[in-house]
């Protein structure tokens, strides 16, 4: 996809070459980017995704544009209305705890009152985001089609350079997961940020600062082992589409020159050739599955169930720690 743009803005002269040189710069420049592209959050991949963003998202008063302030605004109200129910299903808790059924009953009501917003503000959200992945992919769509139809750059791309393997693949599909992956990264950044800066608010006005920075250190603890053990899954990735393409493009080969096929009876090659494109599929994405699979395991024992263990440290720092007499008194010793 990145590709695509680059060769929307060189001149033509500087892609086409005679036919063995052209063919063998493309297979060199192919071998360099294999090199050097690793699936890094580095530099270039910034310098990327700021060029597409300018496209898909041209200015501060676009339409893409407003409807990131309104899922902004409604990630904070979503953020607010957690620790709101923190708060009441810590009140239910007690209202059990000090056998009152009216206190019990009217934090079960202020639950169902709670639902209501909540759906809406969790539908609202899913929407704008999936309304912002199809506006990305129309503005990012419409930009590549006037690059690829001026010029006859489909022409030169499809047959005299072979560096943009595949641009059905990447005008289509590329197209679409990456307008998806890019709304998505919007909310998966902004959501956790949002959560660690009011969360960490209300847990320091209850157990003081030591209950967040335990928090903040065990997760930067798990980050840095998980980077550490992680393989490139970015690259794992980018070679699983590939491969998918190169699939999808062996069954298109096959229904262009299916009367040729036919004339020379090489369907028993033809099968070979798709079987072996098939295969290579399997054996990339079988060995992925193997990586996420022990990944997943790392990830259970260090986030999922070491932030647990975590969880339960800080939410007894105000009963066991140094200050709990005065956490005890300030409560009149209500041991609820």
């Amino acid at each position: 996809m990145i590709a695509l743009i680059i060769y929307g803005s060189t001149k033509s002269g500087k892609s086409k070459g005679n036919g063995a040189g052209g063919a063998q710069g493309a297979k060199n420049g192919g071998n360099a980017n294999k090199k050097s592209s690793r699936g890094n959050v580095d530099k270039t991949f910034w310098n990327r995704i700021c060029r597409l963003t300018k496209i898909v998202c041209p200015g501060t008063s676009s339409h893409e544009a407003r409807y990131i302030y309104l899922l902004t605004g409604l990630l904070v109200v979503r953020t607010l209305m957690s620790i709101w129910l923190a708060d009441v299903n810590g009140k239910v808790v007690k209202a059990i705890v000090n056998k009152s059924f009216p206190e019990f009953l009217k934090r079960i009501f202020n639950l169902f009152l709670f639902a209501v917003p909540s759906s809406m503000i969790n539908s609202g959200i899913d929407y704008i985001q999936k309304k912002l992945a199809l506006m990305y992919r129309k503005r990012l769509t419409n930009h590549f089609h006037t690059a690829y139809l001026r010029n006859m750059h489909y022409y030169k791309i499809c047959n005299l350079d072979n560096r943009i393997a595949n641009p059905d693949q990447r005008l289509t599909q590329d197209a679409e997961k990456w307008s998806s992956s890019l709304s998505s990264l919007y909310i998966n950044l902004v959501k956790p940020l949002l959560d660690m800066i009011l969360f960490s608010k209300k847990l320091s006005e209850l157990v003081g600062w030591e209950g967040p920075a335990l928090t903040f250190a065990w997760y930067a603890f798990s980050g840095y082992i998980i980077r550490c053990i992680s393989p490139a899954f970015g690259r794992l990735t980018a070679q699983e589409q590939r491969l998918e393409g190169e699939y999808r493009a062996l069954h298109s080969d096959l229904l262009s020159h299916s009367e040729e096929v036919a004339f020379y009876n090489g369907h028993e090659w033809e099968r070979q050739n798709i079987d072996s494109g098939f295969d290579k599929l399997y054996s990339h994405i079988s060995f992925v599955l193997k990586k996420r699979f022990l990944m997943g395991i790392y990830d259970s024992m260090l986030v999922k169930y070491g932030a647990v263990m975590v969880g339960y440290t800080v939410v007894g720092l105000p009963v066991f720690g140094p200050k709990s007499a005065e956490y005890l008194a300030k409560f009149g010793n209500d041991q609820a």
